[in-house]
């Protein structure tokens, strides 16, 4: 697995692939594959994010975006939207769509089963006036790391009762219990680490401690500059991550009447598998 190789402090981690240059598709795949996470220069979006979107998606062969299961709950219909706004507006309750405060470190899909949703694109329309940087963990490289130095921690956080997430968003009733990462059939790892206020770690998993050591070990990783990065999108600009392999944040922003941020999410079932 390439990904867990990765070393974020590479000059070359958070390029910026023009999206209409020859190779590009190649070259997001490649980034996608071997760091978890891409960005891809869209240009001029005279015929809306949306039209961006959609060619980014086809040309990485991920089909139609999907509605994660929260969305799907009552009282959250109105989130369960192909193509997500995500802005700041006090009408709205949502803890992370609507706030300009920072967001700590999750996998999108709260109510989904591990590994379903293999990929998110959000799609800058207008950046920050100030922050607002999507921050990236290298959450599988750090897991591969543990099980290297503290086999029986990783164990722990394997077991399908590690962690249970809850939503957030008032009156919504919505829980998922799982593991924090777990071994596909081809022995590549995925994830769900999530470090917030949605989480209920399962300290009784495992032997005494073990899953406490993997937690620490985590929260320590997810500061090292080997497995954290952060991107700070400007217009027209894409970030492509996989959601199966990466955990994400966001550092909290500033608006201005002339600057106020405006990121288009979409979220896929598939991984990158582009039309050969």
């Amino acid at each position: 697995m390439k990904q867990a190789q990765a070393d974020y402090r590479s000059q070359n981690i958070g390029r910026r692939i023009e999206f209409s240059a020859p190779g590009a598709v190649i070259s997001l795949v490649n980034d996608l594959e071997c760091n978890g996470f891409a960005v891809a220069v869209m240009g001029d979006f005279a015929d809306g994010p949306e039209i961006s979107l959609k060619r980014l998606s086809a040309s990485l062969g991920l089909g139609d975006p999907v509605i994660p299961a929260l969305y799907r709950r009552e009282n959250a219909e109105q989130y369960a939207n192909l193509y997500h706004e995500v802005q700041r507006n006090p009408a709205d309750q949502h803890p992370g769509f609507s706030t300009t405060d920072g967001q700590a470190l999750h996998v999108d899909g709260l109510a989904d089963e591990i590994g379903k949703l293999r990929t998110s694109i959000l799609y800058c329309v207008r950046a920050a006036h100030a922050g607002g940087d999507t921050v990236i963990f290298n959450a599988v490289a750090a897991f591969e790391a543990l099980r290297e130095s503290d086999a029986e921690a990783a164990s722990a956080l394997l077991d399908p009762r590690a962690l249970e997430r809850r939503a957030t968003i008032p009156g919504v009733e919505a829980s998922a219990m799982g593991p924090a990462f777990a071994m596909e059939p081809d022995g590549t790892v995925v994830t769900r680490f999530t470090d917030n206020d949605t989480c209920t770690w399962n300290q009784s998993v495992g032997r005494a401690g073990s899953l406490g050591r993997g937690l620490e070990f985590l929260r320590q990783a997810a500061g090292d500059p080997r497995y954290r990065t952060a991107v700070r999108l400007a217009r027209g600009e894409a970030l492509i991550f996989r959601n199966d392999r990466v955990s994400h944040g966001r550092t909290s922003y500033q608006d201005s009447p002339r600057n106020r941020r405006l990121l288009v999410r979409a979220v896929y079932s598939r991984p990158p598998l582009p039309e050969s």
